[in-house]
């Protein structure tokens, strides 16, 4: 049971838990506010930027300080014993660009053990929640509440950070497509909440149809759209916010990872049509040879994962017969492993063995996943997360429950 600290209480870190590392949840209405984590010198200043811990950059150098910003939450972890001796205090934060905080709910839980309320504010747009500062060689925590009218800038100037004076205030984010990357970020979380599996992480990896028939919609951009819908599950999903991404068509090639910062023109940059052809590299065929991307997956995978893996299929179809079977067998082989094969289809062609994959006998545990629609884009990203991720839970605590998870 948590007791409630009041601005100016301070406490041992020791009192509150024994761990050496702690965890601090940080709850906020609306979503869109941001939580950060200043490292702070025994002067009280920003002295490497490194240490300023945020959406944008989720762990210090060492781990030491990591955030993981969630849907109307943020959870801090911070390993005390790991830090610098540089770091003498740690400022955990709250700001909008635009809203009052005065009229948001904003609350820090700390080891579990206490919680502060940002209760008294009125037009302050962000707040010093709490410190952690080294006191005769351990850690206490700090109730502190303190409001800046100025918002975001003022708590910068107030921590030694510079802020470029008489600047406009901030455009919107650009390019667009980062901005939705984020906004469909939360929408992720929400699902994953829904389904019951909001603490999960794992790896996921991406592939992509580029036979010849995917043409017409790599050429009306609907392969692109889909790209951007889809990185918000790895930024969710995975500690380092990187999608592995794969095309295939006759053959196979990786491509560099998708992440929030590449995601636009992804597509044109790397698998360019037509030609379904790398940038500076050979073609990759127009014909479509699933069994032999997921081959060259499984080539590249650890003999034992400590993650689970989640990889997200993009296909039109034009599944043969003999490709069925191929799909088939490599399901089997791998249904004791930590991999979870979620195949999207986009389009109308014959998808072969995937509208059947509940139908595989042989398998330790049902390790596959399909949905069709003739249209990605009619179906909304809520809709469209709940079809990709439907299935994993199902498939966790089977894996778990065989023994191939943990």
């Amino acid at each position: 049971m948590t007791r409630a600290m009041v601005p100016g209480e301070r406490a041992p870190i020791a009192t509150l838990t024994a761990k050496r590392t702690i965890e601090i949840v940080v709850e906020h209405q609306p979503d869109d506010i941001d939580i950060a984590a200043f490292g702070l010198g025994a002067d009280g200043r920003i002295g490497d930027d490194r240490y300023v811990v945020l959406f944008s950059n989720r762990r210090s150098p060492e781990g030491a300080i990591g955030i993981d910003p969630q849907a109307g939450r943020s959870v801090l972890t911070i390993a005390l014993d790991a830090l610098p001796a540089s770091i003498a205090r740690i400022a955990i934060t709250a700001a909008h660009d635009t809203l009052a905080l005065g009229r948001a709910r904003l609350s820090a839980r700390v080891a579990d053990a206490v919680t502060i309320e940002a209760t008294g504010l009125g037009d302050e747009r962000a707040v010093t929640l709490l410190d952690l500062y080294r006191h005769g060689g351990d850690w206490r925590v700090a109730a502190v509440v303190q409001g800046f009218a100025e918002g975001l800038a003022a708590l910068v100037r107030h921590l030694g950070g510079e802020v470029a004076e008489d600047a406009p205030p901030p455009a919107p984010p650009a390019p667009a497509p980062l901005s939705k990357v984020d906004l469909r970020k939360q929408q992720v979380g929400v699902t994953l909440a829904k389904l019951g599996i909001d603490s999960v992480r794992a790896e996921v990896l991406l592939v992509i149809d580029a036979s010849g028939s995917m043409a017409r919609l790599f050429a009306d951009g609907t392969v692109q759209e889909t790209v951007e819908r889809i990185v918000p599950v790895a930024l969710r999903l995975d500690d380092d916010g990187r999608l592995d991404t794969w095309f295939y068509a006759a053959k196979c090639r990786q491509v560099d990872p998708l992440d929030a910062g590449n995601v636009e023109g992804f597509v044109a940059r790397t698998l360019p049509y037509p030609g379904a052809k790398v940038a500076g590299g050979p073609g990759i065929g127009a014909g479509n040879n699933e069994p032999l991307v997921m081959e060259a997956i499984l080539a590249r995978e650890p003999a034992r994962r400590t993650q689970p893996l989640l990889i997200l299929f993009l296909t039109d179809g034009g599944i043969s017969g003999s490709k069925s079977e191929a799909i088939k067998d490599l399901l089997r082989r791998t249904s004791d492993r930590a991999i979870f094969w979620q195949y999207a289809g986009i389009g109308r062609a014959g998808y072969g063995i995937l509208r059947d994959l509940d139908t595989i006998d042989g398998r330790l545990v049902d390790n596959a996943g399909f949905f069709a629609v003739d249209d990605l884009a009619s179906i909304g990203d809520e809709e469209l997360y709940q079809r990709l991720l439907g299935e994993f839970p199902a498939w966790l605590k089977a894996a778990r429950a065989a023994g191939v998870l943990a």
